[in-house]
């Protein structure tokens, strides 16, 4: 039988002091960004497919990088914005090459590592202020970005991590991936149904797969998630708990 290990396992978004890493993956979908930033400026435009494609190019967090872009121009009504070093004007943060250009500059100070092979190179004036100052490689969370990314205040990062929190929890249109305390409850009674060998009328049965998280992932690949794959946020019960462990502990069936 494998060795259960007893280590605590890195969480996927945080570091050990509970800050919001910038190289990771978004964890908002377009359609939730979208609506986030349009109930607060019905006039902004629809920016969100860009930021999270150019976040993927780089393995920065699109999301939070949009976020970011909300803070900056104050729901899209600041006429200028940006960093002080380079401050853009409304509509160079939605162009794809300034997007671009943002989010290499957010992987230089999170990353020493070369950019992809198709990027363009990091403006050579960034670079050289990052490695003076020896941010270069250095600035791995959002929160680590305050005086840095901008000279104002000291909770910038703070600030634009408290809005992706925000939209993350948001509870409107866009709402693709939560669900209520109420739906939660009938789901885990009718799972109770099931293993009692009921099925009651009208059970939800929905499956949860596209939108498991990696460590829902990683105990899927171990048969340790009940089907259907429950919801990433829904609790988990005392009973299932045990019955996890259990499930884990007991040695697999000779052939």
């Amino acid at each position: 039988m494998e060795a259960v290990s007893h280590g605590f396992r890195r969480h996927p978004d945080l570091e050990p002091t509970g800050k919001l890493t910038i190289i990771g993956q978004a964890r908002c979908s377009a359609e939730r960004m979208n609506a986030y930033l349009r109930r607060r400026n019905p006039k902004a435009p629809e920016l969100a497919e860009l930021y999270l494609r150019q976040g993927r190019r780089y393995g920065v967090r699109g999301d939070v990088a949009y976020c970011q872009m909300i803070y900056e121009t104050r729901a899209w009504t600041k006429a200028q914005s940006g960093p002080s070093w380079e401050p853009l004007t409304l509509a160079q943060w939605a162009e794809e090459q300034t997007v671009d250009r943002l989010m290499r500059i957010l992987y230089a100070f999170a990353c020493d590592e070369p950019l992809p092979a198709d990027a363009e190179p990091i403006e050579q004036s960034h670079d050289e202020r990052m490695r003076r100052a020896g941010w270069r490689g250095m600035v791995s969370c959002w929160e680590d970005l305050n005086g840095k990314w901008t000279e104002r205040g000291d909770r910038y990062g703070q600030d634009v991590v408290a809005i992706w929190r925000n939209m993350k929890e948001w509870r409107g249109k866009g709402e693709v991936f939560m669900i209520t305390d109420e739906e939660r409850e009938k789901e885990r009674d009718n799972e109770i149904r099931q293993r009692l060998g009921g099925r009651a009328a009208g059970a939800r049965t929905a499956d949860w797969t596209a939108v498991m998280s990696e460590d829902m992932q990683w105990l899927k690949e171990r048969d340790l998630l009940p089907t259907p794959v429950p919801h990433p946020d829904r609790k988990v019960t005392w009973a299932e708990l045990s019955a996890l462990l259990r499930k884990w502990e007991k040695p697999p069936e000779s052939e």
